[in-house]
């Protein structure tokens, strides 16, 4: 008889309330197992000095296969070897402007699965719910945008039901408040100048753009023309804005609608159209693509993107900030985008890792790789070969741990809106590029001489 109908007959032999004790120790003994999960465990049975081989390898696996990595364990997005250094243009911007998140509503989703993608706390929108309830009827097209703190707690959410009305949801001490605002004023182009003398930040705030105003130019530029590292003394800017008038008086501050810049002999135009979008004199759009898998196909998920994930044990919150595909080891990781290699090193859970900036907003990393190819301040495209997978860190098994982070916050890569880069529809394309080169001439005739 082999060894383990052995135990499973001995097992069943026993008094019932040794047998209850035997599987608590065995549970406990689970969670140990997680971190060396090829050694067997060995157990002596109660009433008898025989010791067994108990066979756990049916739980391991399934725990397994649901997790990449030890729960226990997870990598801190804040430990100081994954933090990026800012450069003057992003310092100054965290001092002045919330970090604002927004969203536009697409068919089949909710209130819940927009929380659930950019890993906002479901205890905050059962709150939001609380105070309103309307909050939960979204529409194909509304925009919602939110603000965390530092604790990726929601401080401030709001829903664009229409172009005058906004519902409005602020933190306060005493829980969320809400209000509904209405624009009741009149919008008004307003066109604001300058000229570089110093920083591109500074200039801008000269000239009378806000520091979300300026935040809104970097972030849809960032691909195109980066003011933080390519403006220079005596560049010259435009900038059309949108204003809210009541009674002759400004009150909002307003959205750019678009800007023309010179740099020496470079030329820079760029215009809103449509909801949030920014496209270039000829239609063209001003971001970059990035692609939701960073494989040449798909593999199966062994631990999806999971904030709230708990540990079977502890009962504790291990969340889980990226996606992990069960990949043999040497399989080729492909940048999922245009970027700049800014961290290529190894770390004590995650190994060798690679982490990547696409431009100013969006980021990713790659953990436990075997072996990485680029290096720190090397330039990929999109489709690049940096990496092979491996089984590298604290890790239970080979496969590829993937992180998107948009705006310095995870959220989940298989289910976020991506940048497509796509041109203005061929639809409204005539109509584009008649408003766009009305704009441009606008713009260029009040240029700074």
């Amino acid at each position: 008889m082999k060894l383990h109908k052995v135990a499973v007959a001995t097992i069943k032999q026993l008094p019932r309330q040794h047998r209850i004790a035997l599987a608590s120790t065995s549970f406990v003994l689970l969670a140990a197992l997680l971190w060396q999960p090829s050694k067997p465990v060995t157990l002596s049975t109660f009433g008898n000095d025989q010791r067994v081989d108990i066979a756990l390898s049916t739980d391991l696996e399934k725990l397994s296969d649901m997790n990449s990595e030890p729960i226990g364990e997870v990598v801190d997005p804040k430990d100081p070897e994954f933090l990026v250094p800012k450069d003057e243009l992003e310092q100054q911007l965290q001092e002045e402007v919330d970090v604002s998140h927004s969203h536009q509503v697409t068919s089949g989703e909710t209130l819940g699965s927009i929380f659930s993608q950019y890993a906002l706390p479901i205890s905050n929108m059962y709150s939001l719910i609380n105070v309103n309830k309307s909050i939960q009827n979204l529409r194909v097209g509304q925009t919602i945008e939110w603000s965390v703190d530092d604790d990726g707690q929601v401080t401030e959410f709001s829903v664009k039901r229409s172009a005058k009305i906004t519902d409005t949801f602020s933190l306060t001490k005493n829980g969320y408040s809400y209000e509904q605002v209405e624009e009741s004023g009149e919008i008004k182009p307003v066109v604001l100048t300058g000229r570089i003398s110093g920083s591109f930040y500074n200039s801008a705030m000269a000239a009378g753009l806000t520091a979300n105003q300026i935040q809104t130019l970097a972030q849809k530029l960032q691909w195109r023309f980066d003011f933080g590292r390519e403006a220079r003394k005596g560049d010259r800017f435009a900038v059309s804005v949108d204003r809210e008038f009541i009674d002759g008086r400004a009150v909002n501050k307003g959205d750019v609608k678009a800007i023309y810049y010179l740099s020496g002999n470079r030329e820079v135009f760029a215009m809103r159209f449509g909801e949030n979008n920014f496209y270039d004199a000829d239609g063209k759009s001003l971001d970059r693509a990035l692609r939701r898998l960073p494989l040449e196909k798909r593999y199966r998920i062994s631990s999806p993107f999971n904030p709230t994930r708990k540990h079977p044990i502890t009962g504790r919150i291990s969340p889980h900030n990226g996606t992990d595909f069960a990949v043999p080891i040497g399989t080729s990781v492909l940048a999922a985008g245009d970027g700049v290699v800014v961290k290529s090193s190894k770390h004590p859970l995650a190994g060798n890792y690679i982490v990547i900036k696409h431009g100013r907003e969006y980021m990713t990393r790659y953990l436990h790789l075997n072996k990485r190819l680029v290096k720190v301040g090397d330039k990929v495209t999109m489709g690049q070969r940096i990496a092979q997978s491996g089984n590298t860190g604290r890790s239970t098994g080979p496969h590829l741990h993937y992180e998107l982070i948009k705006k310095n916050r995870p959220v989940n890569a298989m289910k976020v809106p991506l940048p497509q880069a796509e041109p203005v529809p061929s639809k409204d394309r005539k109509k584009y590029l008649r408003l766009a080169s009305e704009e441009r001439q606008k713009l260029l005739a009040v240029m700074p001489g």
